[in-house]
């Protein structure tokens, strides 16, 4: 499916294009529907399929229309990820702000920004503190979401969840996640819409690694070249 007949803001559609991005993948092809109706989505598929793009996607479609997007991740470092990934959309005056500090306040100054992109520690603070601008919200991403699951984080990232649901429960919930077992279950407790593929842009092989060589479990041979030792050589031929 090409870009340039999802009915997008054309300026989106060129800022894409200068970015090598004309054809969606076969998964996010099938997502961008629900996205852009602002339907809730659970898109649960390989790390490098796409799923941020479906979401900025969504984002930018509900911004242009005087919306207003909360994305949630669970590190710092996919923050500034994120937010460096909105900000070329910054030509169509959508502002985007970032919030990963450890202090727990309202942070007033969130309230200018389209797009306001927090960790999720930061997303559960602002809705203890019940900051205003939370109900103006009609978009809400969870990256990683998959990380539900994980005994650390993820009661946080499932409390924070149900709260902006409650707080806003007309805004289109976007959740990405990795391929894991429940994702059908993430997705029947978001009301969402569920997408689920094993497709990858490069194809995932395994094998076992001895004498120099890769004996892959389709029974096809690769030989590794040489480095200063056996880790060295994998990462060198993996890497060429």
């Amino acid at each position: 499916m090409r870009v340039a007949d999802l009915g997008l803001d054309l300026r989106i559609v060129e800022i894409l294009k200068k970015q090598g991005i004309e054809e969606l993948y076969p998964p996010q092809a099938d997502a961008i529907g629900p996205a852009l109706l602002g339907e809730n989505l659970v898109l649960a598929i390989p790390t490098a399929s796409g799923k941020s793009l479906v979401a900025y996607l969504a984002i930018l479609a509900s911004v242009l229309r005087g919306g207003k997007a909360l994305y949630i991740v669970p590190l710092r470092a996919l923050a500034a990820e994120k937010y460096e990934d909105l900000k070329e959309f910054e030509s169509l005056r959508v502002k985007v702000g970032i919030s990963v500090g450890d202090y727990d306040s309202a942070d007033p100054t969130l309230e200018k920004f389209d797009v306001i992109v927090a960790t999720s520690e930061r997303a559960d603070s602002l809705l203890r503190h019940r900051t205003q601008w939370l109900q103006q919200l009609s978009v809400v991403v969870a990256d990683e979401v998959h990380l539900i699951n994980d005994s650390d984080r993820g009661p946080t990232l499932e409390v924070t969840l149900a709260k902006l649901r409650q707080v806003n429960p007309r805004a289109q919930v976007l959740a990405l996640s990795a391929t894991i077992k429940n994702s059908d279950q993430l997705a029947q407790w978001l009301e969402a819409e569920h997408i689920k593929s094993e497709w990858r842009p490069v194809p995932l092989k395994e094998g076992v690694y001895h004498g120099g060589l890769v004996h892959f479990t389709d029974q096809s041979v690769q030989e590794v070249k040489p480095g200063e030792d056996d880790i060295s050589g994998l990462v060198v031929d993996i890497m060429a």
